[in-house]
This record gives structure tokens, sequence and C-alpha cells, in this order.
């Protein structure tokens, strides 16, 4: 009766391994001494993309990229005259290759059957872990970016722009004590000087702030753009929206509207000097429209063409569009007016 009960213990447990090894999530090999594969569960013939009897007898470096195969041979050989249990996950960047010839990252445990020098090999493929480490790597290095560009931005204003509206205030009164002197227009043209370096400074800021990533709508891109478009300008600009915006763009012309906007207040902030500025974006009949208009000073027929007007139009052109620049109904200030054509409903990248 002892002896029954202990052979059918000892088929149970048989079974069982049986069934834990079939049914493992990771694929598991035995290999021999001279490197053939003796064993190989239903998912390593999945994981490697041949049917399970095919690899029965097939050299284990069959299973690795050409260029890593005539290594590997050593390192067995290594492994061989110093058998030990190697855990996953002990920093080796291993890879693998499919029956199709596909390469993929794998991590892979070894441990020695001391009985009759085979190897138990266990794979795992480590591709989709691999994807989001790499994501978390990006997003991580943004963030990096993001703050770095935020405290530049913020030592400049905190910094530069007060000791620059210090020395235009120190200048300012001077100006007084020396009026009607030689010296007093150099002194006021210096003071001008400053000021514009202010609103250049500012533009600089307004420009460095973090580009955020697409926010659940343009509505809300543009009115962001817009709030913060208000450090630089002195006053936050008017905005409005007419007709279908967010359902008639896509991803991507959203992203160069949003530059395109930012780009404009940008301009107003650097070279307009105006107390008024006001984006207006509408879509009609197919048709996107984009005004940044400004009450400054206009804009100069001798602007060079690789000011942030080049910019707009370069931006425009390359989504097939046109551009505009004039002086606005009320006579004063400039207005740039895009179109472009949207085709129906927005759609997403992938």
């Amino acid at each position: 009766m002892v002896d029954a009960n202990a052979a059918g213990a000892a088929d149970f447990a048989e079974a069982a391994l049986r069934s834990v090894i079939a049914d493992a999530p990771d694929g598991i090999l035995l290999v021999d001494a001279s490197g053939r594969i003796c064993f190989a569960n239903p998912m390593a013939a999945r994981l490697f993309g041949y049917p399970s009897e095919a690899l029965i007898g097939m050299s284990v470096d069959e299973l690795l990229p050409e260029s890593q195969r005539r290594q590997h041979v050593q390192y067995r050989a290594a492994y061989a005259a110093n058998p030990h249990a190697r855990p996953m996950g002990t920093g080796l960047d291993l890879r693998a290759r499919r029956a199709n010839g596909d390469d993929f990252p794998v991590e892979i445990s070894l441990s020695p059957v001391a009985a009759d020098n085979r190897v138990v090999a266990i794979v795992r493929d480590v591709t989709e872990r691999r994807v989001a480490e790499a994501a978390l790597q990006e997003a991580h290095d943004a963030l990096s970016l993001g703050e770095d560009r935020e405290r530049i931005a913020r030592n400049l204003h905190d910094t530069v722009v007060q000791r620059m509206f210090a020395i235009g205030l120190s200048l300012q009164s001077v100006l007084v004590r020396v009026a009607g002197q030689p010296v007093a227009e150099r002194i006021e043209s210096a003071i001008d000087e400053i000021d514009a370096t202010i609103r250049d400074i500012r533009a600089a800021i307004f420009s460095l702030h973090t580009r955020r990533p697409l926010t659940t709508s343009l509505r809300d891109d543009v009115l962001t753009i817009g709030r913060e478009a208000a450090r630089a300008l002195g006053y936050e600009p008017r905005i409005s929206f007419d007709g279908p915006v967010d359902t008639m763009v896509d991803d991507e012309l959203r992203e160069e509207l949003v530059a395109i906007v930012r780009e404009g207040l940008s301009n107003i902030a650097r070279h307009a000097n105006a107390s008024e500025a006001s984006v207006e974006l509408a879509v009609a009949d197919g048709l996107l429209t984009l005004r940044v208009v400004d009450n400054g000073v206009g804009i100069s027929p001798t602007a060079r063409a690789g000011d942030g007007l080049a910019n707009l139009r370069q931006r425009a052109e390359a989504r097939e569009g046109t551009m505009q620049i004039g002086a606005p109904a009320s006579g004063r200030g400039t207005e740039v007016e895009l179109k472009i054509r949207v085709d129906g409903h927005a759609t997403t990248r992938d």
C-alpha cells in the first residue's frame, strides 16, 4: 500500500511538473553539453517561431543573431567549465532571433543539471518592457529639458530684466539733470535701446517656456499660448473662435497652428510696441482662417526676410495655405491672415 501511494504521488508530481512546464509564460529549453536542444516547451516554440519538433536537435546558437553566434560558442565552453545558476536581470544586453529573422531583446536564466551536464535555459521576451523603459526615459528627458527651460526663463525674468529696468530708471533720472546738454541725446538713445532689449528678453522668455504636449483641443492650446504670451506682451491678447475648429483640424495641423500663433504673438512682443493684440480662429465651408492682429507700429517696408514673419510664411506654405500681411481695418498696426483648406474630419496620428 505504501509503495502504491508513493508511486501515485510520484506520478502526480510528474504530471504537475509537466503541466507547469507546458503552461509556463517563458520559453524553456533543455540544452546538452554540445549545445543541442533536447527539449522545448510550447512557449519556446511560439517565442522563436518554430514548430516544437523543429527545435529538437537544433543548435542553440541558431537562436541567436548571426553576429553573436561565434562568440556564444566561447561563452558556452566557459559556462561548461564552471556551471552555475545565473538568474535573469543580471544587466546583460541579450538578443535572440526568430525563425523569420527578426531579432528581439531577451533575458535568459541558466540552471545546470549536474547529473548529465545539461543546462536548463529559461528565455523571456522583454520587448514590451524595453519599449516602456524607452518611453519612460524619453518622458524623463523631456521633463528635464522643460525644467531647464523654465529655470532659464525664470532667471532671465527675475534677474536680467529687473537689472535692465533698474539701469533704465537710473538713466532716466540722469536725463532730467542733463536736459538740453549734448549728452542728453545719447542717454535717451541708450534708454530706448534698454527698452528694446527688455522687450527682446521678454519675447525670449516666452519662447523658452515649455512646449506642452497636445491638450484636449486646439481651443485649449491657443488659450494657453495666449495666457503665456501675456508675460511677454504685458497684457493678455483677445482670443476668439468661430465654427468647428476642433473637429475639423487634425493633430498635425493643430501643432502647426499652435506654432504659428506662438510665433505671431512673439513677433508682436518683440517688434510691434502694441498695446492690444488679438487672435481669431474660424472654420467655415471647409476653410480655416487664422488672424493675428495688433495695434502697434506696423510692418516696416524694409523688414528682413529672415525675421519671424518669414517663419510664419514658411509654415503656411508647408500646409499649402496662403498668408497675407497688411494693416487691419482700423488702419493701425499689423494683421497676419492665414487661410488653409480643411477637408472634413479631424484625424489623429498613431
